[in-house]
């Protein structure tokens, strides 16, 4: 018994010994594997070849498993974890061996390698290739994991780079030469053919996963392309040199040459060669499919918004995620797409050697119905549009016989290339009769459907849309159905206008949630029609802004899904699009592929109103001067009886008691509103393309460019120096006296010949050079971008290892370094977890004093480097004005012959002065940055003086602020709305090496000294698609301030959470939801669209009675989550509502100085709307202000009235504003009636904004032309919808009651209307077409003939006739058709047809008049 214990305990202890042998020597090699991407992850594990070794991914949320594993090896760029998830990874490295690369935080960089072992592990990742990663698999088992008969591992392979590869995976070639000669050996190279580099970027192809890279390669070989891919880093120039390529393929992570992005577009331009950026999803192509995003974060940043700034065209979706049968993941090509990727580039190719003469151009224009001018912002679009076909003429483009005049080519426009409303039955059947459309048969039109569209989504449509064409725009003939196709061809010209994209004319202007959204037929089939009929060579969208971009689904990152996609097809595509809309012109490079070619905005000058506030300010002058308090009182009342007299008590909420003088802060008040309205930056004419300024306007335009800079730096250095006060500076007079006509004398010098130099510099600012110099240090110092922390350690690598590369892009380019000392066995020593970090102890007053103090150095520094900067640049800024116009043109025919256009950033030249010349390729702003340091501290003091405001008006803390968000106020200002509602709560952004803003944190209740005030915020569709990542950030901070414990001082962002949770709960939603909901305060529009729908709800009156139907749309429309990624644009009914109750003040940003709120729609749609579901919700109108952006050197609020008192005051009742927009054409009257428009949205949404005294002016001015200044002719002969429009708004708002006018001018404004009806017609607008009970009215108020001529023309225009269509001039689209020349094309029948028509028709006729003659 005792030999069979023993023999037991032997045989337990052998068993023990050999599982502990087994184990420790012998058993699997486990490698866990974090943050990695998919095909990262799948590519590592296919290289190993040893059964020995396991290869695992462990996701972020299971990092307790690590200590499990055998080696830990962690992907850390970009890697976001929470405090409590980097202690698991650093107790996982205190227990098994483990390293991080490619670190991006300093905070992750954790390995518990030797350096030997760190050394030997890095070189193999350094160069990560399909060898390498079997051989760190077996290095990790032999000599870390220590494992017994372990295979040897091969020493590391050097990166391959600087080469050329091609489909064979293992050859690389290292010349041009060799690779050409392999090329033409094995048949792949095509004498004559355009020659296209890839440059590999993300894409390494020697990772184990190249087919991605093939079948790019291959596609581009089946469009008949020399192919010339290569990968490279620093020698990429030397590679297009050698190349010489027509056009250039990039897989972008960043810019084409970081560090240095000259030297590649000085390349591009010396070239003249075309970037286009093929885009790779890192996800499943059904995931990418179903994401509504698209994609966003830092590598949308890296992927999309950095090859921008080169001047990248094209961010198109080619590559993305597949899974194998063994549920390993791997990159490939999305064959359809990379097809009509090859198919884009290989049309741009074309362009280039294309002759002009024998190009289809398509150049699609937004028009409004009917009689309406064409439309884009700041641009006379058909006296450009006719500007550029004679230029294209020149140019040697084939444009038939031109119209001899303007006004001939208007009316052709008109009668061809219109577009109507759906219920003027009467004008499209007239049009359909006349108007030469292209018709395309119902059969053809499907075929392309079928083409164009995925199966599903073309059964989707068919469903929705009905069968083609449906009924909007088609017309039969001879038993079939056609689309009409609006078009009017020149030679090879094809103008149309861009059709509505959606004609429902139903009653429920809510958007249905959950519901897709299709466009009609007829907006497809145009489109369709230059893709397959018109078979155009390129397309271009003319003018700022159409729809195209705006159709709903992904923000970004298109697929076969997106309509813009679809119906840009393959087409080359160019927008001409204005230097002041940044970010719209983001959208439509990014949504519809548009090359963009910017173009100038109107001119600038100052409103000449100094005389009309004359004595007030003379008066004011007096009331300063006097001594005693007896004439202050007589002079006091003498100023408030001019005031009341010009009404400016109305625009500042003023009392009119002339019995009471106003107090020195009211006067003070006054003096400024006249001194800004008389110093107000007005535009007049809208641009023509082609056409510079006058001279006159081109020094008025860099005197608003360069004088506020030169003025607000000067006045910055005496603030320092202590010679002017803060209250000083706030005094308008004052300041336009010291600082602005200084600058402007000076500018003016300039400007009339006066040499710059360094001395001229120093004199003026009162400094010397030396001085001078110091600041530009300083500057640099400040404003100088950190090395990322990863490459900081590879560069310390270097010193010691020579074969370390510079890592920038994918994983087999970086390796980190780590500074740990190893102990005596070589592994180094205990890695400590962080302390928990501590709540940011509160900043003392001497603290605050020291911050404080460096800053205004700083800006010292800076406004030295401006003054410098803009002194130098005021003769550039005239010479960039005067050269646009040509420049443009000039872009423009280079982009149609397949050239490169240059990257410029954007915004109106006074705002930005980098914007031109223009005639380039506009960029954005790298949302991850944001928001930027600068725009941190303006933010700062923005929100301190919202604070103080209100705490002045009601004394006490304003619970809640809601912002709206606009992407190019984003752009511009890098972020400044962000920083406000960032501070409002408490919370401050948190920079990292990158100078990019990944987190946040709490600023301490002590420092912060008041109460955390909550945010709600709307988001434009634009920012949304732009920077989604901010909204994520800016949820964070909300979730962080909400969970805070209690603090010395009120935190309403909690309370507000915790009463929007009570509200859901009562609104019968369950707790738990509800108290998920809770941090919710970030909202947008329903299905991802950039619209809110009460703009179209408030012009047709008829369908709305009071300010509620307006709040209930927009609350329901707008109610839209944005504010993070699992929730992204889901929809719970009552949320929007209680995420508003409490907003006590309501925030407008207004960064352009081409607008105002009363001259942009936009403005009353989003910021009138919230005001209108405020009040809806808490009973009263919030304080209202406008952020005005516009001076970078002096950004400030301003209430919201008195800005639409300036704006009224300066343009629309000005006397030079007026004269100067009579200069141009029908969009310089164009704008009168939207500025008229607006009031009706603000008279719906915020009555109190206007008055009945403005609209009495208004009336004055533009129907009985008061002042004489003919502008009531003007309006009727250059846009005579315009004045119609003006006329119906005016009854409409009479008719409500909003405006109180007298029977006298009631009766006038329908005489003016129905005259013009009359005469010309219905204009098709919704004021004047579609209102029923307006249409009643104004006939009630008109004379009784004007009444039945009106009648009668709106039946005519409304109701289509019995009658069948003669389609004789419409033009039947034919398979064999390819060129449609002349000045207008007629109708090509069957000859035959035509003639038997005729025939029978001329015989009924013989035996008819034979009958009657019986």
């Amino acid at each position: 018994m005792k030999k069979k214990i023993l023999t037991f305990v032997a045989l337990l202890f052998l068993l023990l010994a050999g599982y502990f042998v087994w184990r420790k020597y012998i058993a699997p090699t486990r490698i866990a594997l974090v943050n990695f991407i998919s095909y990262q992850a799948s590519n590592i594990a296919l290289s190993n070849t040893d059964k020995f070794i396991k290869f695992e991914e462990v996701p972020l949320d299971k990092l307790d498993q690590l200590k499990k594993y055998d080696f830990v090896l962690v992907w850390a760029m970009g890697l976001k974890i929470s405090d409590e998830q980097r202690n698991q990874l650093i107790e996982a490295a205190n227990r098994v061996p483990f390293h991080s690369f490619a670190v991006t935080n300093p905070e992750n960089d954790i390995s518990s390698l030797s350096e030997n072992e760190l050394k030997k592990v890095s070189e193999y990742l350094m160069s990560g290739n399909k060898a390498n990663y079997q051989n760190l698999a077996l290095y990790v088992r032999k000599y870390i994991d220590k494992k017994w008969f372990a295979a040897e591992p091969a020493a590391p392979i050097e990166r391959t780079e600087n080469v050329y590869f091609h489909l064979d995976d293992e050859r690389a070639f290292k010349t041009i030469d060799e690779y050409e000669k392999y090329l033409k050996e094995n048949n792949f190279y095509k004498e004559g053919a355009p020659r296209i580099a890839i440059v590999a970027g993300l894409h390494e192809p020697f990772s184990g996963n190249k087919e991605q890279l093939n079948g790019v390669i291959r596609a581009l070989q089946n469009e008949g392309l020399n192919v010339f891919p290569f990968t490279a880093q620093a020698k990429r120039i030397d590679f297009l040199n050698e190349i010489r390529p027509d056009a250039i393929v990039y897989f972008p992570h960043g810019q084409m040459m970081m560090g240095q992005p000259e030297l590649f577009t000085n390349w591009a331009k010396e070239h003249n060669t075309p970037l286009f950026t093929g885009l790779s999803i890192l996800a499943l192509k059904s995931d990418w499919e179903k994401d509504p995003m698209g994609m966003s974060g830092g590598f949308m940043g890296q992927t999309i918004v950095m090859p921008e700034l080169d001047g990248a065209l094209y961010p198109y979706v080619i590559i993305a995620q597949e899974q194998n049968k063994d549920g390993y993941y791997f990159l490939n090509t999305i064959e359809n797409r990379v097809k009509k990727f090859a198919k884009i580039i290989h049309r741009f190719t074309q362009l280039k050697h294309k002759a002009n003469a024998q190009k289809k151009l398509a150049i699609v224009y937004y028009k409004g119905a009917g009689l309406s001018a064409a439309a884009a912002q700041g641009l006379e679009v058909e006296a450009s549009l006719y500007r550029f076909l004679q230029r294209l003429k020149d140019e040697g483009y084939e444009v038939g016989t031109l119209p001899p005049t303007l006004d001939e080519f208007k009316q052709l426009l008109i009668k061809h290339a219109n577009t109507y409303r759906a219920s003027a039955k009467g004008d499209i059947q007239k049009f359909i009769q006349t108007g030469a459309p292209a018709l395309v048969e119902a059969s053809e039109l499907d075929g392309w459907l079928k083409k164009a569209l995925p199966e599903k989504l073309y059964q989707e449509t068919l469903a929705h849309n009905g069968a083609a064409p449906g009924s909007y725009l088609s017309t039969s003939l001879n038993n079939k159905n056609y689309l009409a196709v609006a078009q009017l061809t020149l030679g090879n010209i094809t103008i149309l206008p861009q059709p509505p994209a959606a004609i429902s004319t139903d009653d429920d202007f809510k958007v249905q949630h959950g519901v897709k959204e299709f466009p009609p037929y007829a907006y497809m089939g145009a489109y369709l029609w230059v893709q397959n009929g018109l078979k155009a060579d390129a397309l271009i969208h003319f003018g700022t802004h159409g729809s195209l971009e705006f159709t709903p689904n992904k923000q970004v990152a298109l697929s076969d899904y997106d309509w813009s996609d679809i119906l840009v097809g393959t087409v080359p595509h160019f927008y001409y699009y204005s230097i002041g809309n940044v970010g719209e012109a983001m959208i439509a490079k990014r949504r519809s592929y548009g090359g963009l070619i910017s173009y100038l905005t109107p001119a600038f000058t100052e409103s000449d109103m100094r005389n009309t506030f004359k004595q007030l300010e003379n008066t004011i002058l007096s009331y300063e001067k006097a001594k005693n308090d007896i004439d202050k009182q007589a002079i006091g009342l003498h100023i408030k009886k001019l005031a009341v007299t010009m009404g400016l008590h109305r625009d500042l909420r003023l009392d009119s008691i002339l019995s009471k003088p106003y107090t020195e802060d009211e006067i003070a008040r006054l003096e400024n509103f006249a001194e800004e309205i008389a110093s107000e930056k007005i535009n007049g004419e809208y641009y023509t393309m082609g056409v510079p300024y006058s001279p006159e306007k081109i020094n008025s335009t860099v005197l608003a460019m360069s004088t506020d800079p030169i003025a607000y730096s000067i006045a910055t250095l005496d603030k320092f120096n202590g010679k002017v006060s803060e209250s000083d500076l706030k005094r308008k007079t004052f300041f336009t006296a010291q600082y602005l006509n200084p600058a402007k004398t000076l500018v003016n010098q300039i400007l009339a010949g006066k040499p710059v130099t360094t001395e001229l510099v120093c004199n003026y600012a009162h400094i010397t050079p030396e001085q001078l110099a110091q600041a530009k240090k300083t500057v640099e110092a400040e404003d100088g971008t950190k090395m990322p922390y990863f490459l900081q350690q590879q560069m310390k690598q270097q010193a010691t290892a020579s074969a370390t590369q510079t890592a920038s892009q994918t994983m087999a380019h970086t390796a980190s370094g780590t500074t740990k000392k190893p102990d005596a066995v070589g592994r180094p020593t205990k890695i400590k977890a962080p302390a928990k970090k501590e709540d940011r102890k509160p900043l003392t007053k001497e603290e605050l004093a020291e911050i404080n103090a460096k800053k205004a150095k700083i800006d010292y520094a800076r406004a030295l480097v401006d003054i410098e900067k803009t002194i130098y640049n005021v003769a550039l800024y005239k010479e960039a004005l005067q050269n646009s116009p040509l420049l443009e043109e000039k872009a423009f025919f280079n982009a149609l012959k397949g050239g490169y256009t240059p990257p410029s950033s954007g915004g109106d030249a006074v705002a930005n002065p980098q914007a031109v010349p223009s005639g380039r390729n506009l960029y954005g702003v790298n949302a991850e940055s944001t928001p930027s340091k600068l725009a941190w501290d303006r933010g700062v003091a923005l929100a301190q003086n919202v604070i103080a405001e209100y705490q002045k008006n009601h004394g006490e803390y304003p619970k809640k602020i809601a912002y709206t968000f606009w992407s190019s106020e984003f752009i511009e200002t890098e972020g400044v709305s962000i920083a406000q509602a960032l501070y409002m709560m408490g919370v401050e952004p948190v920079w990292d090496s990158f100078g990019r803003v990944g987190d946040v944190r709490v600023i301490p209740s002590e420092e912060l000294g008041r109460p955390r005030i909550d945010v709600v915020i709307q988001t434009s569709g634009q920012f949304r698609d732009l920077a989604a990542s901010r909204l994520f950030l800016l949820t964070k901070a909300i979730q962080m301030v909400s969970a805070l414990p209690e603090e010395p001082y009120a935190n309403q962002v909690s309370a507000g959470s915790v009463d929007i949770e009570k509200e859901l709960v009562n609104a019968g939603i369950p707790p738990k939801e509800a108290r998920e909901l809770s941090t919710e305060r970030i909202f947008g529009g329903l299905q991802g669209r950039y619209d809110t729908g009460i703009k179209e709800l408030i012009n047709a009156g008829d369908q709305w009675e009071t300010q509620k139907d307006i709040a209930e749309v927009y609350l329901h429309n707008m109610g839209a989550f944005y504010g993070s990624q699992e929730k992204w644009s889901e929809f719970k009914e009552g949320m929007f509502r209680a995420a508003i109750k409490n907003a006590d003040v309501l925030i407008q940003p207004r960064q352009n100085n081409t607008w105002g709120a009363l001259s942009l729609d936009h403005v009353y749609e989003f910021m009138g709307g919230m005001n209108a579901a405020i009040k809806e919700v808490t009973g009263k109108n919030p304080d209202a202000y406008l952020a005005d952006y516009r001076n970078h050197k002096n950004m400030r609020m301003q209430e919201l009235k008195e800005a639409v008192g300036v704006e009224a005051r300066s343009t629309i009742l000005n006397p030079k504003y007026i004269k100067e927009m009579m200069k141009g054409k029908g969009g310089s009257a164009k704008q009168i009636t939207d500025i008229v428009t607006n009031m009706h949205g603000w008279e719906a949404t915020r009555p109190e904004l206007i008055d009945d005294a403005l609209w009495n002016e208004v009336f004055n001015t533009y129907i009985e032309d008061k002042q004489q200044l003919g502008i009531t002719n003007f309006l009727q002969k250059e846009n005579v919808a315009a004045l119609q429009e003006v006329t119906a708004v005016m009854l409409e708002v009479a008719r409500k009651g909003m405006w109180k006018a007298s029977s006298e001018q009631i009766s006038k404004l329908a005489e003016v209307h129905t005259s013009l009806t009359e005469q010309y017609g219905v204009s098709s607008s919704q004021f004047s077409s579609e209102n029923k009970k307006l249409q009643d009215y104004i006939a009630q108020k008109a004379s009784p003939e004007k009444a039945k001529a009106y009648k009668q023309q709106l039946v005519q225009a409304q109701q289509s006739q019995n009658a069948p269509a003669n389609n004789q001039d419409a033009k039947v689209l034919k398979k064999e058709e390819s060129n449609a020349g002349g000045t207008q094309t007629k109708v090509s029948l069957n000859a035959l047809w035509i003639g038997a028509l005729v025939v029978a028709i001329f015989v009924a006729l013989i035996v008819f008049i034979r009958k009657r003659r019986k």
